[in-house]
């Protein structure tokens, strides 16, 4: 991405003329296929909400569980962690402690975690930092909305694409976004029928490759 570029230029400004970006390819066709070999269904009278990540301090988990419970709306909303890692079992011990077992689901790591995407209303990507994550393009070819805090990709790959929503990059950030897509179903409606309208494959990525080795 152009902001990953930026972020590695900033560090090493002696390689500018050297650096030139190309787009993280997907094969679509085959994300489609395992969604659908592990077809999911979700609670259809709640938001469903879900994040895909490993559980270390830079993915921002533990704050994501906490601005769930501020946002003072669980009763609206069902939030499911795929992902297993260090921080895994202090998530289930502040589960308890806040109260959220009918709430938060830490389902652990899973081979095939894109029929719980397909299925989700919105992937949540809270980390403090990220590059240019694949998921984003996973999410959005299932149709599914992102709503990410702001890091290095966010504004250029979500909200220049028109893939979701982006939040300042804090716990009460978070807690915002939440309450944002909580209460919007309107949002949520608009961004699935652009996500449904629009045609993805790999020519953008092929073509700045094909740049690039000339």
């Amino acid at each position: 991405s152009k902001g990953c570029k930026e972020s590695f230029i900033n560090l090493l400004p002696q390689f500018r003329d050297k650096t030139l970006v190309v787009e993280n390819c997907h094969n679509y066709k085959e994300i489609h296929k395992l969604a659908e070999s592990t077809a999911v269904t979700l609670p259809d009278d709640k938001l469903n909400i879900v994040t895909v990540a490993r559980f270390g301090k830079e993915k921002g988990v533990l704050r994501a569980i906490r601005a769930a419970s501020k946002t003072g709306r669980t009763d609206k909303f069902r939030y499911f962690i795929i992902g297993n890692g260090a921080e895994f079992e202090q998530a289930k011990t502040l589960i308890n402690e806040l109260k959220l077992s009918e709430t938060v689901f830490p389902l652990g790591e899973k081979e095939n975690p894109y029929g719980y995407i397909k299925a989700a209303d919105w992937l949540l990507i809270p980390s403090y930092s990220e590059a240019a994550p694949m998921v984003i393009g996973e999410a959005a070819c299932l149709g599914t909305p992102i709503l990410s805090t702001e890091t290095s990709s966010s504004d250029e790959m979500i909200l220049e694409s028109g893939f979701g929503i982006v939040c300042e990059n804090s716990e009460e950030g978070i807690t915002n976004g939440l309450l944002k897509i909580i209460n919007s179903s309107s949002l949520l409606q608009e961004k699935k029928t652009f996500l449904n309208s629009q045609k993805f494959d790999n020519q953008s990525a092929l073509k700045h490759f094909s740049e690039l080795i000339k």
